[in-house]
């Protein structure tokens, strides 16, 4: 997801991009809560019947779940912002509580759309200094080109 904003700061604009998540927070937290009550209502089934081997294994599906639906929430809080100003490019990458800022210098840098081989997807790169740094990557196709195209403008 691309959302471009202008700010009214002389001509600074701004592109925060967002993965697409999979799944939204309240509805991992629901899935999260039906399959826990399953979980444990076959594990106390299990203990009634005097079936106490396979409680850990239960435990260990527990945790797992809890673990799988972590992380596909931990994935969907990355945030790239790409903000052009007439002196300089800044790209803030941020990942949960950390934050990582790059600054390149407009006139010395530039866009490229690199074309990937067979199946593989299109990718963007700022190139300045000899170094290529990718962005957005985590977008679909369609949406890379996009912003491609929109940068391109700028």
């Amino acid at each position: 997801m691309v959302e471009h904003r202008k700010l009214k700061k002389g001509s600074l604009n701004e592109f925060i991009i967002r993965p697409n998540p999979s799944l939204a927070w309240k509805t991992i937290k629901k899935i999260y809560v039906v399959l826990s009550i399953v979980i444990l209502f076959v594990a106390g089934l299990l203990t009634y019947i005097n079936a106490y081997l396979a409680l850990p294994f239960y435990g260990l599906e527990f945790g797992l779940l809890s673990y799988a639906l972590y992380k596909t929430c931990y994935q969907s809080t990355f945030v790239q912002i790409l903000r052009f100003s007439n002196r300089k490019i800044e790209i803030e990458n941020i990942q949960g509580k950390k934050k990582n800022i790059m600054e390149f210098n407009r006139d010395w840098s530039k866009f490229r759309l690199i074309k990937g081989y067979f199946n593989q997807p299109t990718h963007i790169a700022i190139r300045s200094h000899g170094k290529d740094t990718q962005i957005a990557y985590f977008i679909s196709e369609e949406e890379r080109l996009v912003l491609y195209k929109k940068i391109q403008c700028l």
